[in-house]
């Protein structure tokens, strides 16, 4: 049925008022990563972002090296695209079993409490559910802890490498799954022989295999969903779009976080069904949002019969995050709106009562936001430095999450000591943040070349970043939550890449 021109134009509209401003801040973040970069020094017990000038001659160095490799690769008339795409599966998948086996990493902070209560699971102990214990606090992280008791039950306790050839397994996923929403949403070879050859510089993703948590999986989860939703709205078939609601749903188990992914999902659907007045467009969102959240439901009741109570505890209201958010963590400033146990503590200081945890909430979030318009510039800062500090950390955390979760290991081989205290290091800062900055480059060179193509396939992809963007601005810091999306900006860049190559040849051509 042939839409009417009305419909697609106000889609449109409303889709650029997320596009418009991802692309301003990708464009940002590229000038602000040649400039200036996002670190963690080594050995911390808290995650503090320092932030120091960059070295852009070096940078932009880096970064013509990779467009020179990238444009004989791009020029090239005749080539295999099934093996480039093995290629670079297999290349992801080897380096990260290598960085596995090298780092030996074990579980610290909230991975080694999750691990001790799956043991305390196995036992038939289910004290992590009584008052003021971990999962009374936080029982979004029963899905992990669930899905550890599990590993353990058939590889035996603390089989922490099983986890992580699981990490393994899903990154390699992770790069199919993109080749083929590359495809879908470009359709053309040269975009995807450019997503294949830049995706295998992705080095803070690999680097993450080490890391017993649900960040791998749930990604792993949440992109097949994405790749189901472009089918589905390419083609309007119930499977995909069933596919997709499972994929979402044992992807929130994992990772609590993948509910931004459902809300783009459900958000797409509805401007797709309102674009082609589509009639089943209602029922398709009310499976998704259903059965996206059934599987944190099934696990709660099985674990609240397990261990003998009426339902698993409700937990620290959200409003907690939110107010920890405004707030900073170091004094000057340095992680603005990081952790800093405020969420823990205030749920203590109410003596557990929702109600009054969340009216001081509220009045924290009253009170910074009252700083915030009394002190514009204050406020700038701030959220410059919350932005910056996860948005242009080119590590993404992963070097400091190796050097803590391989502290308590064996003692590590030189190899090992090398690339997480030596000058091994360096090498790897250095070459992911050349990386940082070219992805966002060619990001940057999407929206801009981009611009008055617009394509509702490629507003949906792009609306599941803007939804990263958002949350993590208004909630918990981290720049170890962006990776995931700095991952999904591989299939722009590349097209992004694409473009300016086209235009360079043209040139060529023209002189």
């Amino acid at each position: 049925m042939k839409m009417k021109p009305n419909r697609e134009k106000i889609v449109k509209i409303l889709t650029y008022f997320y596009l418009i401003p991802l692309g301003l801040m990708v464009c940002f973040n590229t000038v602000n990563s040649l400039l200036r970069t996002t670190y963690f020094d080594l050995y911390r017990d808290m995650e503090t972002a320092l932030y120091k000038w960059d070295n852009p001659a070096l940078v932009l160095a880096g970064g013509v090296v990779c467009l020179v490799l990238l444009f004989c690769l791009w020029k090239k008339e005749k080539v295999n695209q099934i093996r480039l795409n093995g290629l670079s599966v297999w290349f992801g998948g080897i380096l990260s079993l290598v960085i596995v086996l090298l780092f030996r990493c074990e579980v610290v902070c909230d991975s080694e409490i999750v691990s001790d209560i799956a043991l305390e699971f196995m036992k038939g102990n289910y004290a992590a559910f009584s008052q003021g214990e971990y999962l009374y606090r936080y029982p979004f992280q029963l899905g992990i802890t669930a899905l550890l008791e599990l590993i353990y039950s058939i590889f035996g306790a603390e089989n922490f490498i099983t986890f992580q050839i699981i990490n393994v397994v899903c990154i390699m996923v992770i790069l199919k799954k993109l080749q083929l929403i590359t495809g879908e949403l470009f359709e053309d070879e040269k975009i995807k022989r450019m997503e294949a050859a830049i995706s295998m510089g992705c080095l803070p993703l690999f680097l993450f295999a080490t890391f017993i948590y649900g960040d791998m999986i749930g990604w792993c989860l949440g992109i097949c969903a994405i790749y189901f939703v472009i089918r589905y709205l390419k083609n309007d078939s119930m499977k995909y779009a069933g596919t997709a609601s499972l994929f979402l749903c044992f992807g929130v188990i994992a990772k609590s976080n993948i509910n931004i992914l459902v809300v783009a999902a459900v958000i797409a659907i509805l401007l797709h069904g309102f674009k082609n007045k589509k009639r089943m467009t209602i029922p398709v969102v009310l499976m998704l949002i259903l059965v996206s959240q059934l599987g944190n439901s099934v696990v709660n009741g099985i674990y609240a019969k397990r261990a003998g109570i009426d339902e698993i505890p409700a937990g620290i209201p959200k409003a907690a995050w939110i107010a920890m958010s405004m707030q900073e963590t170091d004094e000057g400033g340095y992680a603005c709106g990081w952790y800093n146990g405020y969420n823990w503590v205030v749920y203590e200081e109410n003596d557990f009562d929702r109600e009054l945890t969340t009216q001081a909430c509220i009045d924290s979030i009253k009170e910074s936001l009252s700083k915030f318009a009394r002190e514009q510039r204050y406020m700038l800062d701030f959220f410059y430095k919350k932005f910056t500090s996860q948005w242009n950390a080119p590590s993404f955390q992963a070097m400091i999450t190796n050097e803590w979760y391989s502290r308590y290991s064996e003692p590590l081989s030189e190899t090992a000591n090398f690339f997480i205290y030596g000058s091994g290091r360096n090498i790897l800062y250095e070459l992911m943040n050349i990386y940082h900055f070219f992805l966002f480059l060619g990001t940057a060179v999407f929206c801009f070349l981009r611009r008055k193509k617009w394509d509702f396939l490629q507003a949906y992809f792009i609306l599941n970043i803007f939804g990263g963007f958002l949350f993590h601005m208004i909630w918990e810091a981290q720049s170890r939550y962006i990776l995931g999306y700095f991952v999904l900006m591989l299939p722009l860049a590349a097209c992004g890449v694409h473009e300016l190559f086209v235009r360079l040849d043209g040139l060529k051509k023209k002189g």
